[in-house]
């Protein structure tokens, strides 16, 4: 992997630094829009199914101008290229990141020999687990598919399904699961027949804990049901196992793993590998995704990665100045480095997108949460902020307040719908307006009446604007932000695809829970908290 320049170490952050001091900081958006009528069309960059409008945001055009001479510095380009090339981005794990791969239509040629094997690899997976969605999909013995699995195994695929809950096939629940809680799976279990229910065990070591330990205790219920008692704890098929129970587990368990050995073990038989270069937050393109293409079908599969492909070729062609993944990447360094903004707000407007600030939260601080640099070096500079929210018009009557009169100054991402979904059109006119209205609010603010009424206005937000909410445009979207996260995380100078904090955690639980248990010599003073919990 080539190596680029780190943002702070540029020749245009020394400008913008200057700038930002001189006249930066200074910038009043209600001022700017009054004064400069093209503004909203200058400022809007179109995308594949996707508009925004950066008018609202504290930009001038000489931070415009000198942001894109910034990401010129950091070779951008060649970042981008190698995204697109295999190059082997995940530095510390020795890994590449082809998730583009996996949405590439059938025509499309590959950059190299070990890419263009990759993807002959990744087609007759595809082939084989969308083959297997349709089987579900017109079996009327299935009526519940329950999706377990953690992080990207979870949250790419639930978010997905969520969002195109109108084209789900009838006669077909999708449930995911993914906390260690024995609430979460318990609860569902309750509502589930153990002989119309079909388990989709989401994991590519076979090994992550949360998805493990549910799985056991998914397969020990199915057991049950048929006169057989097991131990959830135990990982491999008992050999007293009688033939036409393992036959069960076998029909009723499918694997979307890398470790088809593991998966064997547990009784599986139907399993869809993914390669090692498809990281747990990219993943829900591959057999990862195996329940959204039960959800939605083989034919709407293909328009999710067909959108997310179409936001591959603008990313990779789109000059910089209109890059809608690039001037968001942009934004963010510029929000977080310059003004010391700690958080963005994602408010999505949409009711089917209600799970996507979580699936962003992953997403972005789990790529560029982090405090040193490719090299290993501490870096100079935070990089990813807090990413948090919740839907529109919910979102207005719980935090906005915070937002509009806080001391404390949050960009905040609309996303809005231009066609209306479900309801009636009334009801969309009335969610488009407030959408539009909050925007509004926290660009002017309030000045007259009492003082406690008083908004201070000038403060920064984004629209993004989706025709519709189907699968390509949800794909496009998804995508934008993959590749969002993807600059931020290059212009920092990090890598976007290692998550070590999380892998701290993990071991520690491990060694905790495979040490005997202790009693506390001072109940006054325990020596760990785990004294208490008994």
């Amino acid at each position: 992997m080539p190596v680029t320049p780190r943002c702070d170490q540029t020749a245009p952050w020394g400008q913008l630094t200057e700038h930002f001091k001189a006249r930066g900081r200074h910038v009043d958006v209600r001022q700017a829009l009054a004064q400069e009528s093209a503004r909203f069309e200058r400022m809007g960059v179109h995308a594949p199914y996707v508009r925004a409008d950066f008018s609202r945001n504290l930009l001038d055009e000489t931070t415009q101008q000198l942001l894109v001479q910034l990401a010129r510095a950091c070779e951008l380009q060649t970042s981008i290229e190698a995204l697109f090339t295999g190059a082997q981005l995940n530095t510390t794990e020795q890994r590449a990141a082809w998730h583009v791969l996996l949405r590439c239509p059938a025509d499309y040629r590959a950059e190299n020999a070990a890419m263009a094997q990759a993807l002959q690899e990744m087609r007759a997976s595809q082939e084989a687990f969308l083959a297997f969605a349709e089987q579900v999909r017109h079996d009327p013995s299935v009526t519940d598919v329950v999706n377990i699995g953690i992080g990207g195994s979870d949250l790419g695929p639930a978010v997905v399904v969520q969002a195109l809950e109108a084209y789900r096939s009838q006669g077909k629940r999708v449930h995911f699961v993914s906390n260690m809680d024995g609430d979460d799976l318990g609860l569902k279990l309750r509502q589930l027949d153990p002989n119309r229910t079909v388990f989709l065990l989401a994991s590519k070591s076979f090994g992550t804990a949360e998805t493990i330990v549910n799985a056991q205790v998914a397969r020990a219920w199915m057991l049950a049901a048929h006169g057989f008692t097991m131990d959830p704890q135990v990982h491999a098929l008992p050999a007293q196992l009688p033939a036409d129970l393992r036959d069960l587990i076998a029909r009723r368990f499918v694997a979307m793993t890398s470790n088809a050995e593991a998966a064997r073990a547990f009784g599986v038989e139907a399993i869809f590998p993914f390669a090692d270069w498809v990281g747990g937050r990219f993943s829900l393109w591959s057999s990862i995704g195996l329940s959204i293409a039960i959800a939605i079908g083989r034919e709407q599969f293909q328009a999710l990665l067909a959108g997310a492909h179409a936001m591959d070729g603008h990313f990779r062609s789109a000059p910089i100045e209109r890059n809608l993944p690039v001037q968001l990447a942009l934004l963010d360094v510029w929000y977080r480095n310059f003004f010391g903004f700690t958080s963005r707000c994602i408010a999505p407007y949409s009711h089917g997108l209600r799970r996507l600030p979580a699936y962003l939260q992953q997403l972005e601080m789990e790529s560029n949460g982090k405090g040193c640099d490719w090299d290993g070096r501490p870096l100079a500079l935070p990089t990813a902020p807090v990413v948090w929210g919740e839907p529109g018009t919910n979102c207005q009557h719980a935090f906005f307040q915070l937002i509009h009169q806080g001391q404390q100054i949050i960009p905040v991402e609309f996303i809005v719908l231009r066609e209306q979904g479900m309801g009636t059109l009334e009801q969309h006119r009335a969610l488009q307006a407030n959408a539009v209205a909050q925007a509004r609010a926290l660009t002017q603010g309030k000045h007259t009446g009492p003082a406690h009424t008083h908004c201070p206005g000038n403060r920064p937000s984004t629209m993004l604007v989706l025709d519709r909410l189907d699968p390509a445009s949800v794909g496009a979207l998804i995508a934008l932000y993959e590749h969002r996260t993807f600059v931020a995380g290059r212009l920092w100078g990090i890598n976007s695809f290692d998550q070590w904090g999380v892998e701290l955690g993990k071991n520690l639980a491990k060694e905790i829970l495979n040490t005997p248990a202790q009693t506390a010599t001072n109940a006054a003073a325990p020596q760990d908290v785990m004294a208490w919990l008994g």
